[in-house]
């Protein structure tokens, strides 16, 4: 396996951040359709960064902050659906092999009809994804996506056997979901997976700390993953309000040592 972390800005900053660390991979997030704009814009100068630091972009997801596939009649948006494409071939031209991203569900519409739209969605981007070296996965957060938990995967992966899981334990125990479950009947459909950290109190939201400092069990959780002999990418996601800063720039060192001693 290998570990690096998310640096969305993809400056040459970054890149030297991410190698002084000993990380192996960036990884972006495309929030909004600025960010994708922006990324599009810059692939060129981000190959060439990629090339002089030796550090590769290995994965590349758009979430749906401000864009959703489907309109309201449960057709894809052509504006979605081109953003998307852009996005892809920018991963291909910089080598970046996997694409992450969302379907909303379309409210007013019965939930077959949204497995429909969601399939047809996912299944139009692999088949776009698929000449130019990339591969597509969803992602397990809530976040304007409703394909994110088990039922959702057996419907829409099991109708589109290429498509993957960009998994994150912490959005498992938000949504009230068994992650070493999740993990132990789909792990072999991962293509990425996240390394953030969650604090629960009786079931309130406290932090999101580093990988370590919080309640997941990574011990088992990367037991499971060498157990179903996954050999992808683990990012870093520092996603906490308390940890910015110095002593943010200390949990990520704490992150990397702490996950790294589970790695063999």
């Amino acid at each position: 396996m290998k570990l690096g972390i998310i640096r969305n800005r993809c400056a040459e900053e970054d890149f030297a951040f991410v190698k002084g660390k000993g990380l192996d991979f960036i990884e972006v997030c495309l929030n909004f359709a600025k960010d994708s704009e922006g990324w599009i814009a810059r692939k060129d100068e981000i190959a060439a960064l990629i090339k002089k630091y030796d550090i590769p972009i290995l994965s590349c997801g758009r979430w749906n902050g401000d864009s959703f596939p489907l309109d309201d009649a449960g057709n894809i948006r052509q504006e979605a659906l081109d953003e998307a494409k852009r996005n892809i071939k920018a991963c291909s031209k910089i080598g970046c092999p996997v694409y992450h991203c969302g379907c909303n569900r379309v409210e007013g519409m019965s939930l077959f009809r949204n497995y429909e739209a969601a399939i047809k969605w996912f299944g139009t981007l692999i088949d776009f994804a698929r000449p130019l070296g990339v591969k597509v996965s969803c992602y397990n957060c809530h976040w304007n996506s409703f394909i994110d938990n088990m039922t959702a995967w057996e419907i829409v992966l099991g109708e589109l056997p290429e498509l993957g899981i960009k998994f994150d334990a912490s959005h498992s125990v938000s949504g009230g979901r068994d992650y070493m479950e999740e993990m132990r009947l789909w792990a072999d459909r991962f293509y990425h997976v996240h390394v953030k950290g969650a604090l629960r109190v009786n079931g309130q939201y406290v932090d999101d700390p580093p990988a370590g400092l919080d309640q997941l069990n990574w011990h088992a959780i990367l037991g499971m993953l060498y157990k179903a002999k996954y050999d992808g990418t683990l990012s870093i996601e520092p996603h906490s309000a308390t940890w910015q800063g110095e002593l943010g720039d200390r949990g990520i060192d704490l992150t990397i040592r702490y996950i790294r001693s589970l790695m063999v």
